[in-house]
């Protein structure tokens, strides 16, 4: 099968022996400098070196061959990457080069231990970076047409630099002008790169199944920008040190003091921290929220002593579906259980990889204005969002079937705690109005939700079923 290459556009075209791209040929047994694909991308066919001439309006490229001519090309060509290395800028570089067709393949599933690319563009960026910084190649290069593909490329040539050199590599000034350029990117509204990894250790076979390691290039790039590694690396009060320092300053003071993450597997506080802090200045990570089922936060217990919740007595802090942000700082719990007795059967609980949960519950009810089961739930403002204001909301379905038809409650979560910073209680069907709910033909199928909101925005929520038999 012939190799795809991709454009940016989630179009592919073939490197020469399929129907995408076929070499041209200039006459009987000569082939064609360059040729267009179906897809506009230019390939260079001949083995040789091409001189790139940037013009105002379009480009002149011409191949260093005998009677070669000179071709025009749109401003905006985009070149095959596995061609790139053919490209001769003489003592200007342009303002931009498209190039198309290259993959970033993730430490995490290279195989190799790091992360790698599709195509070897190594030549192609040594001359590139012979005349500019890692900043400079980001505002000339583009990949694929997209910004996170430039930036997971570029970071993978430097990273390869550091593999082989060490902690004080001599590409480390550059990891700094690449990370400037990501904040810079990050600012404008960028997509954190929270799911490309850029390195990664297996788990090592302890307890846990846990990667040893496990950063992405957005960690790894702004951990660059810290006070700290600068310092450590290009030594504190140094003249490189404290420039760098202040490139970071003009761009965000902030950075200097934000968490480091190595990725590693015993630095959980520091991923907490980043989670933190990337939250509260508004990069839309992607690795905010986690869910489990079991123990709710100390916060949620009575006293915070880790046994039992605040509302009643007696009432387990355990087999909970949660769900928490780590970045805003807020957890929601719910589970199902059998009311004056405690959790249910294990038998009768489902949990899902999606962190939701399905309980089976009787239809029969314990009297004629109760269940015998209850829902326990809890939202709790955690450590991280103690300098914020979120909103809980606690809703029950009431209609059986497909449909949901949802009951705000969150009312009732007051009763136990201050009902801002803790909402929690138990509540049983049997506590509607027979208008609302008739606990003599519950069997059906609900779910019930509770819901995190921060300035208006819904930013997490955990939901259980319930299948009332």
């Amino acid at each position: 099968m012939a190799k795809r290459h991709s454009n940016g556009n989630g179009k592919g075209h073939d490197n020469g022996r399929g129907r995408g791209h076929e070499e041209g040929h200039h006459g009987k047994g000569r082939v064609d400098p360059v040729d267009v694909d179906e897809y506009g991308v230019v390939h260079l066919n001949l083995d040789t070196t091409y001189s790139f001439d940037e013009k105002k309006h379009f480009i002149l490229l011409k191949a260093d061959a005998k009677g070669a001519p000179a071709v025009k090309l749109g401003k905006d060509a985009t070149f095959a990457a596995e061609d790139a290395h053919k490209l001769d800028f003489g003592d200007d570089l342009p303002d931009r080069i498209n190039l198309s067709g290259i993959e970033f393949i993730g430490a995490d599933t290279s195989g190799t231990g790091g992360a790698e690319t599709s195509v070897d563009l190594s030549d192609f960026l040594d001359t590139l970076f012979a005349e500019t910084d890692a900043a400079g190649a980001m505002d000339i290069l583009s990949i694929n047409g997209s910004p996170a593909d430039t930036f997971a490329v570029v970071w993978e040539y430097l990273d390869d630099g550091y593999v082989d050199e060490g902690y004080f590599a001599s590409v480390n000034e550059n990891f700094v002008s690449l990370g400037l350029a990501y904040a810079e990117f990050l600012a404008d509204g960028g997509t954190p790169l929270t799911d490309m990894i850029g390195k990664f250790t297996p788990d090592d076979g302890d307890a846990n199944d846990t990667p040893e390691r496990l950063q992405s290039l957005h960690d790894n790039m702004l951990g660059n920008l810290g006070r700290g590694p600068i310092e450590s690396r290009f030594g504190a009060g140094t003249p490189e040190a404290e420039a760098l320092i202040a490139a970071v300053e003009a761009i965000d003071p902030d950075l200097l003091d934000r968490p480091y993450y190595s990725g590693n597997e015993s630095a959980e506080a520091a991923y907490d921290a980043v989670r933190e802090y990337d939250y509260d200045h508004g990069y839309a990570r992607t690795d905010y929220v986690e869910t489990f089922f079991g123990e709710v936060d100390g916060r949620a217990t009575e006293n915070g002593d880790g046994i039992e919740m605040i509302f009643g007595d007696g009432n387990s802090d355990d087999h909970y579906a949660v769900t928490r942000h780590e970045g805003a700082g807020v957890e929601l719990a719910l589970k199902a259980k059998l009311r004056g007795v405690g959790d249910l059967d294990p038998n009768n609980v489902v949990y899902n990889a999606d962190g939701t949960a399905v309980f089976t519950v009787e239809a029969d009810p314990a009297s004629t204005d109760r269940m015998e089961w209850n829902i326990d739930w809890a939202a709790t403002v955690t450590e991280a969002g103690d300098n914020d204001s979120f909103q809980f909301k606690f809703l029950a379905d009431v209609d059986g079937s497909a449909a949901e038809d949802f009951v705000d409650l969150t009312g009732t979560g007051g009763e136990y705690t201050d009902g801002v910073t803790k909402l929690q209680n138990s509540w049983n069907y049997g506590f509607f109005l027979d208008s609302m709910f008739d606990t003599t033909d519950a069997e059906g199928d609900y779910t019930v939700r509770l819901e995190a909101w921060d300035d208006g925005v819904m930013i997490v929520a955990q939901e259980i079923y319930l299948d009332v038999v």
